[in-house]
């Protein structure tokens, strides 16, 4: 299963800026953004016993933070960017070109953590639950998932956040308006009809962290 918008998002045009992009943390968009990657290693708590799967890995900013595992997977539909993470990444690290839902179509891996970053707001509501529960398919037991995203608490807070930002940042209430990002409370529910116990951290104004937990 292919995500409806992973062409839209792809990104590869972006990537050679992204980098200097996120350093701004003066935009609403990105602030937050250090905190929130810091937050999400330490809260994944990996250590060496573990195989990792990251979910969107960009330019490799969150993956060059995680600490030293048995195996460690990056995913993202972006050629560009997994080339540049791949020269800022020591470690070694399997680079995977690939939709965040399609690849999990034809293997059958397991992992015991899985973190990601500033990517899963571009999958519609109905392909988040889908990649909640295939996380849950995927996952050993004891397993965590440490999440970093652009996120509402409401649907009612993303109304009020696209009138609050057109005026002094209309390129935000566009963001809002075009991608897809998390509603807390309908992500949480299925989260947890997908079998994990779930707590959440906001950082921002429009940045959250949610970690799920197997019992």
């Amino acid at each position: 299963m292919r995500s409806r918008f992973a062409d839209t998002f792809n990104h590869d045009a972006d990537a050679p800026d992204y980098d200097v992009d996120v350093e701004d943390e003066s935009h609403p968009v990105r602030a937050g953004y250090a905190e929130l990657l810091a937050w999400v290693v330490h809260n994944a708590r990996i250590d060496a016993r573990h195989d990792v799967l990251e979910l969107g890995a960009g330019t490799g900013n969150l993956t060059r933070l995680l600490p030293p595992a048995r195996r460690v997977v990056a995913v993202d539909v972006s050629t560009a960017m997994l080339e540049i993470a791949a020269t800022k990444v020591r470690s070694t690290v399997e680079w995977q070109r690939g939709d965040l839902l399609e690849y999990f179509d034809r293997r059958s891996d397991r992992f015991d953590r899985f973190v990601s970053t500033y990517a899963i707001h571009h999958l519609v509501p109905d392909e988040k639950e889908v990649l909640f529960r295939r996380m849950r398919d995927a996952a050993n037991p004891d397993a965590r998932a440490a999440f970093g995203d652009l996120m509402f608490e409401s649907a009612r807070d993303r109304s009020r956040a696209i009138e609050r930002y057109r005026t002094k940042w209309p390129d935000v209430a566009t963001a809002i308006e075009n991608e897809f990002f998390w509603i807390v409370d309908d992500c949480v529910d299925a989260l947890r009809r997908s079998g994990f116990v779930v707590a959440t951290q906001r950082f921002s104004d429009l940045s959250w962290g949610v970690l799920a937990t197997l019992d």
